[in-house]
């Protein structure tokens, strides 16, 4: 990880940092969403380097300084319970390592927000040590962590995924340009939930056995939930459009939480699960870029 890279990665637009203000000042108009209180940094290149490092050859002194690092950049309270992610990736499907909750957990954030970031980097390709080779763009392409306030579940939902709460969500494909939304879609597919948990190759893994149960039990609940509010979720995300100043294609994450709907995450509509209830005419092509502009005096 060198400073091209490292400004080769600032330009993804999934990472968080790219659309969380257009998206906090389209919904401070608005009473209906929420968001998360939310504080975003940008990983100072040479910290962001133990992550390309095996997290389990790190010394206590270098997770010592991240955690100091992130406890004052984030003014961490250890009192509090935190959601963490990267840019761009939250390990949401190993729970344990997205909630931080208890003073020991909150004063040893950076290792998390560190772990996770290497987690992340070794999803792209696999060799026989389980690391990435070559380093490919995906989840691990973001230098930005992002500490959030953790929503505590009102409804008292079941959980999967090893403690995440398993509340009804939404998923809406709008055109930022056409200020229209494409197509709404259940987060929790029945469809592709089943599939997940019972056939693929690790379906007897027992933690895929209890989420499949958990799951199969609570999907007529999350489902008569979504029927119940999608027409409404995507009237108030028609509201938010005419005041979203960002381009092109996207998907909108809402869980319900409760009365409650919370905006939780955003992506770019090609990179987004479920695009399949978008309207094939509608969806466009989208040219990436990848090249950073520096001028020579910056060389």
């Amino acid at each position: 990880l060198d400073e091209i890279m490292y400004r080769m990665l600032e330009m993804n637009q999934t990472s968080i940092g790219n659309w969380f203000p257009q998206l906090t000042e389209a919904v401070s108009g608005h009473s209906f969403f929420q968001i998360p209180d939310t504080t975003i940094i940008k990983v100072p290149l040479t910290m962001l380097q133990l992550a390309r490092l095996d997290y389990f050859t790190l010394t206590r002194t270098s997770l010592e300084i991240v955690d100091r690092f992130c406890e004052k950049a984030f003014h961490l309270d250890r009192e509090k319970e935190y959601f963490i992610k990267t840019g761009v990736f939250s390990s949401k499907y190993d729970f344990r390592n997205a909630r931080v909750s208890g003073a020991e957990e909150v004063r040893t954030l950076g290792e998390y927000l560190l772990y996770i970031q290497f987690q992340s980097g070794c999803y792209a390709h696999y060799d026989l040590n389980g690391r990435n080779q070559p380093v490919m763009y995906g989840q691990g392409s973001t230098v930005e962590w992002v500490v959030r306030e953790f929503i505590q579940d009102k409804e008292d939902n079941p959980t999967i995924y090893k403690g995440l709460p398993l509340h009804t969500e939404y998923r809406v494909f709008i055109d930022a340009d056409t200020k229209e939304v494409l197509g709404i879609n259940p987060y929790w597919d029945p469809d592709v939930m089943k599939k997940r948990f019972g056939k693929e190759a690790d379906a007897n893994n027992p933690d895929m056995v209890h989420d499949y149960v958990i799951y199969a039990a609570h999907e007529k609940t999350l489902m008569e939930r979504y029927e119940k509010n999608k027409e409404k979720v995507q009237k108030e995300i028609m509201k938010l459009l005419p005041f979203l100043d960002l381009r092109g294609q996207w998907s909108i994450d809402v869980m319900q939480n409760g009365e409650d709907f919370w905006i939780i995450d955003m992506a770019l509509a090609k990179d987004s699960a479920l695009l399949s209830c978008v309207p094939k005419d509608k969806i466009k092509a989208v040219e990436e870029d990848w090249i950073p502009r520096i001028s020579i005096k910056e060389l």
